[in-house]
């Protein structure tokens, strides 16, 4: 099994509609089947990008804090993509979550493992914004990390941070493979051309830079709770996130 953790370390970079939208291109390369989301953010937004809004409140934090199977709240979704979600939570469960999350760094791997995914199959992680216990298991059971960041100073000084997590990881497993997703460019824009050459210069070697275009048709497609592809299949922003599909399966050997 393939394992990509999506993640930032700002929020309001659209790093959970990019999960859904990468996902939703490796479904489309992969077949029916293949490719699924886990939830870990709390905001439990993930499921709404794939028409699964509506009779889907249960989710991996209630059924981990009941000693439950994750195979359980695995939704089929018309996209091709099953989606496991956070679920809809009381703060007390989120904090017992988080809680058993600190205490058992192998939590999430070992759930995986008893859900007995395939060795074909593809699974991405949504991680919220920033260090947390979630970022922490995502990062330890993953083959190819995709960090979301805007092409503004904002997020390119969140960069160190996010470098910092990633040379740890990185030293107990060198095979990790990361890429740096600048989303919403609009190369009309200086400061975006400005932050994207920086990047190109600094970024380690083991990383490499991929950019999406703002484009509408991403804003519409959540609208219509559902991937960008499936709304516009030849806009700029489905290009560019099919792009990055090839990308992650030749990093994870596929």
């Amino acid at each position: 099994m393939t394992r990509i953790a999506v993640v930032s370390m700002k929020g309001g970079v659209g790093k959970t509609t990019m999960t859904a939208n990468l996902a939703a291109a490796l479904a489309v390369k992969l077949g029916p089947g293949q490719v699924g989301v886990l939830d870990l953010d709390p905001q439990n937004a993930l499921h709404l990008h794939f028409g699964l809004g509506a009779g889907v409140s249960d989710g991996v934090c209630r059924h981990s804090l009941s000693g439950l199977d994750w195979r359980e709240v695995c939704f089929p979704s018309q996209f091709d993509v099953v989606c496991l979600p956070y679920g809809a939570v009381s703060e007390s469960e989120r904090e017992a979550f988080q809680t058993l999350l600190s205490q058992d760094p192998d939590w999430v791997p070992n759930q995986l493992q008893r859900m007995g995914l395939g060795d074909q199959q593809v699974l991405l992680i949504d991680t919220p914004p920033g260090p947390s216990a979630y970022l922490r298991q995502a990062l330890a059971c993953v083959d190819v990390v995709v960090v979301v960041l805007l092409a503004d100073a904002a997020s390119y000084s969140t960069v160190p941070a996010m470098e910092a997590w990633l040379d740890d990881f990185v030293a107990q497993r060198p095979g990790l493979k990361s890429v740096y997703v600048l989303n919403q460019v609009d190369t009309t824009v200086s400061l975006n051309r400005d932050v994207a050459e920086v990047l190109w210069k600094h970024l380690p070697k083991r990383s490499v830079l991929h950019s999406v275009h703002r484009d509408e048709a991403v804003c519409e497609a959540l609208a219509y709770q559902q991937p960008v592809l499936n709304r516009d299949p030849v806009c700029r922003a489905t290009y560019d996130v099919q792009r990055l599909a090839d990308w992650v399966l030749d990093a994870a050997g596929r």
